[in-house]
């Protein structure tokens, strides 16, 4: 056989004529027509219809059980097919992303859950606490989810909401069996001798149905785990512990990849568990029921004196009829309403100019309370006063002109008798020099003229004020510490503080925030400047309709007063020698009636000779030339002894 190949192949092709060429062309192009789609479909097809199976994955995903206990943000939606939630299920899916597992919930009640997870029935189960039984039967990760503290409750309309722990002697406390916290109420219960009778419940469905109808007086739960909704308010705490993830004794290969993942987690974002809590529990309930002491006290004390710093909008000022302006009032009336003390107790307020001034009252005694005061733990000691809860927080900013990066804040400026920004100024530019200015307005003009680099405002005065025009030219960086504002009170005077804490705490977490926007915008006033300034091509507008509309009238009347004074004249005058005409001289002489009675008026007549052989014989133009003569030559002579007239 002959040997093929393709120069062989080339060399029989050359010897054929162009037909077949063509002929070789065209079957080429039929292929391509034929194959590509063809290709595409398969590929297209292939692409469509893959399985899940078929996508190669970096790892193998592994399936967990997981035990699933309802309780209120912490594991949400006992079904599969309802929408999950809670610190549970999102600590859970944090876990997943780095261990790769799959997760098949199984729902039930926590006695349930426990023992399946002892015998095996599932792998995992949340918010499981540390016993010595439990460490025999079960394996723990080195991190714990978290750390739960467990309260005794009672509704916030029982008579035992403000008698204390004393009230709950030979009263009935339900608790869920085989938890920690059954152990941790026996062990409080002896150690204290309350002498209080246990009832125990399989789960929180039943403990509370029987909690709500009042056949149990309190009930012991976790903090996390009772919010305000729920109109409950602890009355003791009996005790705290971690809990964790747990794992069946025999899933070791489930513990090691969850101490890998939470090793990593840990590394990365190490508060992850904290942020956590304050999504889910940020809103735990607290008492604001009054104790005995606390009672007693406002009884001894209706009217209470609260100082407060003036000119210092949003947080206090003093209105324009004497009376006590900003958050402050907010706050205190809110206090009262949830602390159910507004008709027991009357706020007497005394205004003060600095803040060193209203520091001093607090100390001596000669007021009560004192807001704004900044929240300065070692300061406070200092000044022997005690700092309530913070009741707002606020970021800082510097104000400064010019670019950041040529910026040197050599001298700054503050306001006079406003401490709370002095101290934060030396707090975090000691090397600076402080220059003092009586107003803000006078701090951001200093600003602006370059008599200072710069000047330190709270988020509210910022926005307050740098709204306006003026100060469209300075420019804003934010500090790095927030500062806070809260309420003081003499040291010692622990009941009222004890009070306000009770009122804050119960207070909406963005109360104080809120209550700002009210007074932001009353900081200051808009100017005529500002007005102008922040509708300057509005203004520059109306401005040229203005001019443009008062120029058309000035010019329409100014013409209408010249063409009224041409027609006068036209009227009066003659229109050839530019003397007196008939009109004129009759409106002279009715003018001197009485005087020509009393025969003092002397009218002198002339005519002109020759006027008519002039126009006759030189033309009617020499004999107008004849006239303007004669009239100039009478003016000239005349006018100083009266008027000359041209009548004929």
């Amino acid at each position: 056989m002959r040997y093929l190949s393709i120069k062989n192949i080339l060399k029989r092709l050359k010897n054929h004529n162009r037909s077949f060429y063509f002929l070789v062309a065209f079957l080429c192009l039929f292929l391509v027509q034929i194959c590509v789609p063809e290709t595409t479909n398969t590929c297209l097809s292939t692409g469509s219809t893959a399985s899940a199976a078929q996508i190669p994955h970096l790892h193998t995903s592994k399936l967990v059980r997981v035990g699933y206990v309802e309780s209120r943000n912490f594991m949400e939606g006992m079904s599969d097919n309802a929408v999950k939630s809670g610190l549970a299920y999102d600590y859970l899916q944090k876990i997943s992303y780095y261990t790769n597992w799959d997760y098949d919930y199984v729902y039930g009640d926590w006695d349930t859950m426990l023992q399946k997870l002892f015998n095996g029935e599932i792998d995992v189960m949340a918010g499981v606490s540390k016993t010595p039984e439990r460490l025999e039967k079960l394996l723990f990760p080195d991190y714990a989810m978290g750390l739960e503290n467990y309260y005794i409750y009672v509704y916030s309309d029982s008579p035992l909401a403000s008698r204390g722990i004393a009230g709950l002697m030979n009263r009935t406390i339900s608790v869920n069996r085989n938890t920690v916290m059954e152990d941790m109420l026996h062990q409080w219960n002896d150690e204290g001798n309350h002498q209080v009778n246990i009832v125990t419940y399989s789960g929180n469905d039943s403990r509370y149905r029987d909690f709500d109808s009042r056949k149990i007086d309190a009930t012991v739960d976790t903090d996390n785990n009772v919010n305000r909704d729920n109109r409950m308010v602890p009355i003791t705490r009996i005790g705290q512990t971690e809990y964790y993830l747990a794992i069946n004794l025999h899933r070791p290969d489930l513990l090691h990849e969850l101490n890998s993942a939470l090793g990593k987690i840990t590394s990365t974002d190490p508060y992850f568990t904290k942020k956590l809590s304050n999504t889910y529990f940020s809103h735990l309930a607290v008492s604001g029921k009054l104790q005995e002491d606390e009672i007693t006290w406002l009884r001894e004390h209706p009217l209470i004196t609260v100082g407060y710093l003036d000119d210092y909008l949003p947080f206090s000022d003093t209105n324009t009829g004497g009376q006590v302006y900003g958050i402050i009032t907010d706050l205190l009336n809110e206090l009262s309403k949830k602390l159910r003390i507004s008709e027991d107790v009357r706020f007497e307020f005394v205004a003060y100019k600095s803040y060193d001034a209203l520091v001093a009252s607090l100390q001596a005694g000669t007021i009560d309370m004192a807001f704004p005061i900044n929240y300065d733990v070692a300061r406070a000691e200092q000044n022997n006063i005690f700092l309530t809860t913070e009741v707002i927080s606020t970021p800082m900013y510097l104000i400064y002109k010019g670019e950041y990066s040529h910026l040197q804040l050599r001298r700054l400026a503050a306001k006079k008798g406003n401490s709370i920004a002095d101290i934060y100024i030396r707090g975090h530019f000691p090397d600076s020099e402080i220059l003092y200015y009586d107003t803000i307005d006078s701090m951001l003009e200093a600003v602006k003229n370059g008599d200072v680099d710069g000047c330190i405002l709270n988020q509210f005065r910022k926005d307050g004020y740098l709204i306006h025009p003026s100060y469209n030219m300075l420019q804003t960086a934010t500090m790095k510490d927030y500062s806070s504002r809260c309420f003081a009170v003499k040291r010692g005077n622990n009941e009222l503080l004890s009070i306000l804490n009770r009122g804050i705490t119960n207070l909406p977490s963005d109360f104080g925030f809120t209550s700002t926007y009210t007074y932001t915008s009353q900081m200051t006033s808009m100017t005529l400047k500002d007005f102008i300034l922040q509708h300057f091509i509005l203004f520059t507008i109306i401005v040229g309709i203005i001019v443009a509309t008062v120029s058309g009238l000035l010019a329409y009347i100014y013409i209408i007063h010249k063409n009224r004074a041409q027609m006068e004249y036209i009227a009066h005058h003659d229109g050839l020698t530019g003397l007196f005409n008939r009109r004129s001289f009759n409106d002279d002489i009715e003018s001197l009636k009485p005087e020509l009675i009393r025969e003092n008026v002397i009218i002198v007549t002339m005519d002109l000779n020759g006027l008519k052989k002039a126009n006759d014989e030189l033309g009617h133009e020499a004999g107008d030339e004849l006239i303007i003569g004669a009239a100039d030559c009478m003016k000239k002579v005349l006018t100083p002894y009266g008027n000359v007239y041209r009548v004929g």
